[in-house]
């Protein structure tokens, strides 16, 4: 975005990469595509004809088909939500073909088989979706996540930042919330604050051309 009233770099301290997960290509359980390579075949057989639902211009789930298109050289229409939920739920009633959802909004449905997984967008295939091959497996070079992470106002006190990441870290390699966070689909992280900081700028750099191509504003 070319305007923000915050500067993403100067205006926060970063304390730690709590977790990351996959986003996913969704389809309907009836869906004709079986595989990513289906869809890929479809959209370049006729192109502009198909669609994707995503949570909103710029988020990880456009992003996530926005570089689909870069890297498989296809034609496919994003459409922003309010949310990937209200996407999902599109999905279902069939009024888009498919949809990148991430992984946590997407488990209960996955689980209930109303909707098929065509593919996750990390590298390597999700420990929790294990026969769900990736899309880089079809697309090479394809690679995306969503990740959460923590972070103060600009300036903290370097002391206060390593105590906070140093409870955060512990408290994610409790059995507990490790437990709670696959069962989300989500794998926790719990980097030091330079190596959260390396993770925001290698993102940057990473998706400006992405970004700029797409024409998002």
């Amino acid at each position: 975005y070319k305007k923000l009233p915050y500067d993403t770099f100067k205006d926060f301290s970063p304390i730690s990469l709590l977790a990351s997960s996959p986003n996913i290509l969704l389809v309907r359980k009836d869906s004709p595509f079986k595989t990513v390579g289906d869809m890929i075949a479809a959209a370049k057989a006729k192109p502009g004809s198909l669609s994707f639902g995503h949570a909103g211009n710029g988020t990880s789930t456009h992003l996530a088909g926005e570089l689909l298109k870069n890297l498989a050289k296809i034609d496919i229409s994003p459409i922003p939500y309010k949310g990937g939920i209200p996407a999902l739920n599109d999905l279902l009633a069939g009024q888009i073909p498919m949809s990148f959802n991430n992984g946590p909004e997407s488990v209960g449905q996955l689980q209930a088989g109303t909707v098929r997984a065509l593919g996750v967008t990390t590298a390597s295939r999700a420990s929790f979706l294990p026969n769900v091959p990736s899309i880089g497996e079809t697309v090479p070079g394809y690679d995306t996540e969503v990740w959460w992470g923590l972070l103060g106002p600009g300036n903290m006190p370097p002391e206060l930042v390593k105590k906070i990441s140093h409870d955060f870290v512990a408290a994610l390699n409790t059995p507990s919330v490790k437990d709670r966070l696959a069962k989300l689909g989500a794998t926790p992280i719990g980097s030091t604050p330079e190596q959260f900081d390396a993770k925001i700028h290698a993102d940057y750099d990473k998706w400006g051309p992405i970004i700029k191509a797409a024409g998002i504003k």
